[in-house]
């Protein structure tokens, strides 16, 4: 980052091709230094895509009570972006002021509270593919023990349009991105599409190994609808899968994103639930129901 900022010069940086939707965000001496990062940051280098996935979490932020910013950004939720013209009209109304904050040092403060370890290590593997199409020859071949995976739930949200500051960053669109993705309000076509993505997993899990969905409930007129337990029922079962249980997680409104929806609010998922499953029967510890009465830490953990 330090070499980053020192080959930055303000001056050598164009706004004319940035979008209205974006400039009405940041201020000019922040765009300039997002921009810069942007065009600098090479995701195919690990220190570079570190330093991508941390702007994507600090693009837009409510601000403090004090007026300082979590984000580089005017108030704003920082989990899913709020359709351009309501941000707009927002700005306006509210007559919010651009902040000028300086994005090198923001970032450094971060890099400061993440606690990074001294030395790398190596994890898993990622990769993008689409999960609908047989997977990799690679994938196959070394049969991972975990997978933990949250399918597109019944047209709850639109990833690519509530993430439409992000993409811009990642230089896509949000209409292609939705386009690429499952989205479907019919639970016919969302049961089919399970189930070719569950026996592409069954291809691909060791036999020994587990495979996580989440999966929340979705709103069907006036009634919730068990999405998970339709999964089971009518995709899973009949794939021989094993099951060692279908885990309610239901999600106290206080701690739910959508709670500034106003009329909408407690609308969309009420409950999450958590299919864990294995290829052949394998022996757990007794599954504990997850609570929102106890804080629970990590400090101190190396594992």
């Amino acid at each position: 980052m330090a070499e980053l900022r020192r080959g930055y010069v303000a001056e050598s940086v164009s706004l004319i091709d940035e979008p209205p939707q974006i400039t009405m965000l940041y201020s000019e001496y922040t765009l300039k230094q997002l921009v810069y990062l942007r065009n600098h940051l090479n995701r195919e280098d690990y220190v570079d895509c570190f330093w991508v996935a941390i702007i994507l979490g600090m693009l837009h932020a409510n601000h403090q009570k004090n007026g300082a910013s979590r984000g580089f950004s005017i108030s704003m939720p920082n989990t899913f972006a709020m359709a351009p013209g309501y941000v707009e009209r927002y700005i306006k109304e509210h007559g919010l002021v651009r902040p000028d904050v300086d994005v090198f040092a923001m970032l450094e403060q971060r890099l400061d509270r993440i606690d990074l370890p001294t030395a790398r290590r190596d994890g898993g593997k990622t990769w993008s593919h689409d999960a609908t199409v047989p997977p990799p020859a690679w994938l196959i071949g070394q049969k991972p023990k975990l997978v933990f995976t949250s399918p597109p739930y019944l047209q709850v949200i639109k990833y690519g349009k509530y993430n439409w500051v992000r993409l811009w960053f990642l230089g896509e669109l949000p209409a292609e991105v939705d386009q690429r993705l499952m989205a479907s309000a019919s639970l016919s076509r969302y049961l089919d599409f399970m189930k070719i993505v569950s026996a592409n997993l069954r291809r691909v899990v060791a036999e020994d190994g587990y495979v996580c969905f989440v999966i929340g409930d979705v709103r069907r007129g006036e009634r919730d609808l068990n999405l998970a337990q339709e999964v089971w029922d009518n995709v899973l079962q009949a794939q021989d899968w094993h099951l060692h249980g279908i885990i309610a997680d239901a999600v106290p409104q206080q701690h739910k994103v959508s709670r500034i929806w106003k009329h909408n609010s407690g609308r969309a998922t009420k409950v999450d639930r958590l299919l864990l499953l294995s290829p052949t029967p394998q022996e757990l510890p007794e599954i504990t129901p997850p609570s929102w009465a106890q804080q629970l830490s990590f400090a101190g953990a190396r594992t």
